[in-house]
């Protein structure tokens, strides 16, 4: 039988607000998840499979357009796992950043090359958090999905509205909010401290060799920090 993973719940936790096709999935995946649960797109289109083998799901193919296109609605065997899930035990937290791990093995590196690693994954960092605060101003737009929650309307129950081509779900910013709140913290440290490091690492004579009185007060200001 199917084994879900952590991505079929994320999958699965979208079709509890509404029924989607397998093209929206993944663009609402990669707009706002890839933030905290990145998977590629391959992978996404397979763990929608995954949903309808597990009876969490069912899919309907609808033609528009002169094409055709599969759109998937959840299941109240879903609607139960999810909510099974959401009680369960979470797993410890996962960072994924290519430049972290680079830097790990960055004793195999130049120093030019361990910099310009640093560098991009910091730009990287300032990038994502410029689109998440592109987010914030769309949400705090005059109509945008925040005017609705204050004025009651678009939300359960009600007729859905539309605002930059999207339709929206007021009732849900408040946990959407959260999210965006640890995220901006964490994008904004990460890119500040691979900045930092980039500039600390272009001063190196080389990555092989480091100095261990450098290394010492780093790792006691680490311990203090942290006490």
């Amino acid at each position: 039988m199917a084994q879900a993973s952590t991505t079929t719940y994320a999958l699965l936790g979208m079709l509890a607000v509404r029924s989607w096709t397998g093209y929206e999935l993944t663009q609402q995946m990669r707009r706002s998840l890839r933030f905290v649960w990145p998977s590629s797109e391959g992978h996404l289109y397979r763990e929608q499979k995954r949903l309808v083998e597990l009876g969490w799901a069912t899919v309907q193919t609808e033609q528009r357009g002169g094409r055709r296109r599969n759109r998937y609605e959840v299941t109240d065997a879903g609607l139960a796992a999810l909510e099974e899930w959401l009680a369960s035990p979470v797993q410890e937290p996962h960072l994924e950043v290519e430049g972290v791990l680079r830097l790990f093995h960055g004793s195999s590196a130049t120093v030019p090359e361990l910099e310009a690693s640093l560098r991009s994954s910091a730009e990287q960092a300032g990038a994502m958090l410029e689109e998440m605060l592109g987010f914030v101003e769309e949400y705090l737009s005059d109509d945008g999905p925040l005017a609705m929650l204050e004025a009651g309307v678009g939300g359960p129950g009600q007729e859905r509205l539309e605002f930059g081509g999207r339709v929206q779900f007021p009732e849900r910013l408040h946990v959407v909010a959260l999210v965006i709140d640890v995220t901006t913290r964490l994008l904004a440290d990460l890119g500040d401290f691979l900045g930092a490091a980039a500039d600390e690492v272009s001063r190196w004579d080389s990555t092989t060799t480091g100095d261990a009185l450098a290394t010492r007060r780093r790792l006691e200001r680490i311990r203090e920090r942290h006490r």
